[in-house]
């Protein structure tokens, strides 16, 4: 039996102010011996909400169908959500839809429905009404079950050929075509078995043979990092002397004190130790104590007192220490110190002494598995108290990093004055080199690399042969020379995770993983313009990189807010909302005193995709909705969600 997904699209009936009636009657239709409803759900008229839904379903599902928000209204989005995540459209069954529908009633020709494949899924869009929903899929009822099986398989000659049957025997007359699997009497001509080479380019077609059109679906932001921290694989656990644990590392497993801290009666006070049943009075001075001095072969008698620093060990028989202001001078030699007075008449016993283990007790833990290491200082100090020679840590993550493109002059070797016509500076390598860093990456440049796929591949394996994982630039959109794709898969045998994304800026950016002795290493190929290649990173690499640095271990709530922080802020400027894409622009994120909330203004109003400038002096991503015709812009001082990438301003 086929999986079924049924979506009604209805922001009223999302809302609980109306009651879905066009999903019950679907499930009724395609209920029996072909089909199985898995998947049932009510979304608002939201394209994101509508593509996040049918991708998750895509990967479980043969059939997707989707009611409503089909007509005519600014509200009525589901094709258009629909085409961000076709990767083939089916015209043809839109139109068969249509044309019989159009036997029922001319209405039906103000309704889009439409027709196509996410991945190896069917997805039908139809109107909403029970009447027009039912009556566009039983159009097409007798077809589906073919439609299905042949978009889940690699080729359909298996389907068109009886049990044991070939296309040779059928042909020959042996066998009827009648009798093939799927009852539609076609017989393929070929053999369609062959390698798997994903969605991209042949690497051995020309330009002619390219796709005009991405082949890879458009997901929305939160599905690609969800996908991307599904993949990524789990945090590595080493040892290390405390001298080699760096800013940002985190505790791997929990640390116990080895002995007491102190580990013995500490003077807290510069004064003198004494019993504190003799009281006030004249003492002589023993001896002085400072700080790691033993105690362990004398003992202070009645009568006496002995001059301790803070820190000191107290002697046995002392058991209070006074400080050295409620004290006087009485008698001196050469020098040193022979009576002192003690002025404190209200002497209590363990008067100014850290007793054995006040600070820290031997078996205690001193820091939980999941404890981040920062610059205060805080978190090394007390693991050096511990009395542990190493810490189990997670390793922050080995990153390889290169820009690829024949244009591309590489800023960091040798310097070039005077550009050749066409060429740009690489500025996208340093700036990921200095983020990468600053997240505490170890990280390894591979430098610029030819538009050559053997350059490519090669340069792609020595880094993944040494590295966890790869950040490179360019290559990744539509161009004859665009080769990371087809490279990752035909040549790395790798899987394209994803392979576009619906925001503006960075759509191309692309996610793969690559199998690699027992497990796998990953790839993220982000767009070759400067500001998009920077936004990827933030908003998908450094999640990844944390997740990978164990940030995650020991910490509730919420992954994303812990991996991509986000903040509500105050808009300090007007600006127009993209109509396709959510918009991630470039702001200073500060603390507002008066106001008591953060605010955020843009670096600029010019935020082009290849205007690095923009990125400078911004320390958050402003994360703007699609406009619509009701909401085209946001106004100064509404409220937004801001993606933390730097320090605020406080």
């Amino acid at each position: 039996m086929t999986s079924v997904g049924i979506l009604t699209v209805s922001t009223k009936c999302s809302q609980g102010l109306a009651v879905d009636k066009s999903g019950p009657a679907l499930e009724a239709l395609l209920s029996g011996p072909v089909w199985t409803v898995s998947e049932r759900a009510v979304v608002s008229d939201s394209r994101q909400e509508i593509a996040s839904r049918v991708l998750e379903w895509s990967t479980r599902c043969g059939l997707i169908v989707v009611s409503g928000g089909t007509g005519l209204s600014a509200d009525d989005v589901t094709v258009e959500a629909l085409d961000m995540v076709f990767t083939k459209r089916l015209p043809a069954l839109a139109t068969a839809m249509v044309v019989g529908s159009l036997k029922i009633t001319k209405f039906a020709a103000l309704s889009q429905v439409c027709a196509g494949l996410c991945g190896k899924c069917v997805v039908l869009g139809v109107p909403g009404s029970t009447k027009g929903a039912t009556e566009n899929v039983q159009q097409v009822l007798d077809v589906l079950p073919h439609a299905v099986a042949t978009a889940g398989a690699n080729g359909t000659r298996h389907l068109h050929a009886d049990e044991g049957a070939s296309v040779e025997n059928v042909k020959a007359g042996k066998v009827k075509a009648e009798k093939v699997k799927c009852g539609c009497s076609r017989m393929d001509e070929q053999d369609t078995a062959h390698d798997v080479q994903g969605l991209s380019n042949d690497l051995e077609a020309g330009v002619a043979r390219r796709a005009r059109k991405s082949p890879y679906p458009m997901i929305p932001v939160d599905m690609a990092l969800q996908q991307v921290l599904e993949n990524i694989g789990k945090p590595r656990v080493e040892r290390v002397p405390l001298g080699q644990i760096a800013n940002g590392q985190v505790v791997a497993e929990d640390v116990v004190a080895r002995e007491h801290v102190p580990a013995y009666r500490a003077s807290i006070m510069d004064g003198y130790a004494m019993s504190s049943a003799d009281g006030a009075g004249v003492f002589a001075v023993r001896r002085a104590m400072t700080a790691g001095a033993s105690t362990d072969v004398w003992e202070l008698q009645r009568g006496e007192i002995v001059r301790v620093a803070t820190g000191a060990p107290v002697p046995r028989g002392a058991d209070a220490v006074v400080m050295i202001e409620d004290t006087e001078l009485v008698e001196s030699v050469d020098g040193e110190e022979r009576k002192v007075r003690v002025l404190d008449t209200n002497i209590v016993e363990g008067q100014n002494i850290r007793p054995v283990g006040h600070d820290l007790r031997a078996g205690v833990v001193v820091a939980r598995a999941g404890t981040r290491v920062t610059a205060v200082g805080g978190e090394i100090g007390t693991l050096a108290i511990s009395g542990n020679s190493d810490f189990a840590v997670y390793a922050m993550p080995r990153i390889a990093v290169m820009s690829t493109g024949d244009e591309v002059v590489d800023t960091l070797g040798k310097t070039v004055t005077e550009l050749p016509l066409g060429a740009i500076r690489d500025s996208n390598r340093p700036a990921l080199l200095a983020a990468l860093r600053a997240l505490g990456c170890d990280v390894v440049d591979f430098g610029v690399v030819r538009d050559d796929p053997d350059a490519l591949s090669q340069t792609l394996d020595s880094a993944l042969n040494t590295c966890d994982g790869v950040i490179s630039t360019g290559g990744v959109s539509m161009g004859e020379r665009d080769w990371l794709k087809p490279v990752i898969e035909q040549r790395l045998n790798g899987r394209i995770v994803f392979g576009r994304v619906a925001m503006k800026p960075s759509k191309p950016t692309t996610f793969a993983v690559v199998p690699y002795a027992q497990s796998q290493r990953f790839v993220f190929a982000l767009p070759g313009n400067p500001v998009s290649a920077v936004v990827s990173l933030h908003m998908f690499v450094a999640p990844a990189v944390r997740k990978l640095a164990g940030h995650l271990v020991g910490v509730g709530g919420s992954e994303v807010q812990v991996l991509r922080p986000s903040v509500q802020a105050v808009l300090l400027d007007r600006v127009e909302l993209d109509r396709v894409r959510p918009e991630y622009v470039r702001g200073v994120l500060a603390w507002d005193h008066k106001k008591g909330a953060w605010t955020v203004e843009l670096t600029g109003r010019m935020q082009q995709s290849s205007r690095m400038a923009s990125m400078q002096a911004a320390n958050a991503l402003v994360s703007l909705p699609i406009g619509t015709d009701y909401k085209p812009q946001v106004d100064i001082g509404e409220t937004v969600t801001v993606i933390v990438i730097g320090p605020p301003q406080i």
